[in-house]
């Protein structure tokens, strides 16, 4: 989806029931699709022996995860900014029990792509270990049945815009909440075009289609309207700024039913390209992460 290249997923996180060595290779566990459960803006697995329920959820600028363990005792959460495209720079910073801030400047199909996180978790960490800062491990103690609860905000701008973002987007510990409150947002826009049939596989492939077509382009300012623009540097912008674009898969057909049921925003991306084109110079044709 999207520009059609693997940039994104920047930030790895995987919760593990064994202390992982961070001097070795990246861990993995086991999982079965057949534990599997997916819906717009939910998403939960069974992994490491079935020893850990995960559930993830989102808001717009921030995702939100909830760990269930089967086991008493120390558990860990592993965290890797290293394991997809090349690093240039970047950072972990844990300075208090229960918050940690990280860049990341990568270079892939975005040649330079900046980004700031601010992680928290709703238990404090007994203890940590940060790699070159590239790699962590951060270590709970947990009684069998108990949820660790970890939100991450991104900011293509600095931290200061992440923890604002969080603030204002994901304030409270309560995962069914903001997981409901993504549902409304989903059934809201996938209720913009009504199909009926008795060929309950046709809706599937129908509002399935309808999905894929607002997963991009994505929202890129900051809740105070600051992003990155095609000059990489900080603007401010009093509407949605995107990115994300492929317009040369898209302009055919999907832009023009954009055109039909979802006027605002295709409003917004016009605003977009326009200050695109003058911060960078060209009308975009892929654009990603202000590249």
């Amino acid at each position: 989806s999207g520009t059609g290249v693997s940039d994104y997923g920047d930030i790895l996180l995987l919760p593990l029931t064994n202390e992982p060595d961070l001097n070795s290779l990246q861990p993995s566990t086991p999982f079965s699709h057949k534990t599997e459960h997916a819906s717009p803006g939910y998403y939960a697995v069974s992994i490491d022996n079935n020893l850990i329920d995960v559930e993830l959820t989102t808001t717009t600028r921030t995702g939100m995860h909830q760990y269930t363990f089967h086991k008493d005792g120390e558990v860990y959460v592993y965290l890797d900014l290293n394991h997809r495209d090349k690093l240039t720079d970047g950072y972990i910073k844990h300075d208090n029990d229960s918050e940690v801030m990280i860049f990341r400047q990568s270079d892939g199909w975005a040649r330079q792509q900046f980004l700031y996180a601010n992680i928290q978790f709703s238990k404090p960490v007994i203890r940590s270990k940060i790699l070159e800062n590239k790699k962590a491990v951060f270590c709970f103690y947990m009684q069998s049945g108990e949820k660790l609860l970890v939100k991450t905000a991104l900011s293509a701008v600095d931290n200061e815009g992440a923890a604002r973002n969080m603030m204002l987007e994901n304030q409270d510990w309560n995962f069914d909440n903001i997981k409901n409150q993504a549902a409304l947002v989903w059934n809201k826009e996938l209720s913009k075009i009504k199909v009926s049939s008795a060929d309950k596989n046709k809706l599937t492939i129908f509002y399935t289609a309808l999905y894929h077509c607002m997963i991009h382009p994505n929202i890129y300012n900051d809740v105070d309207g600051r992003y990155r623009g095609r000059d990489l540097r900080i603007h401010q912008t009093d509407h949605n700024y995107y990115t994300v674009f492929s317009l040369w898969d898209t302009f055919r057909a999907w832009h023009p039913l954009l055109t039909i049921i979802d006027e605002k925003r295709t409003v917004d991306f016009i605003r977009t390209f326009l200050l695109q084109y003058e911060q960078g110079g060209l009308l975009p044709v892929w654009e990603l992460a202000a590249n």
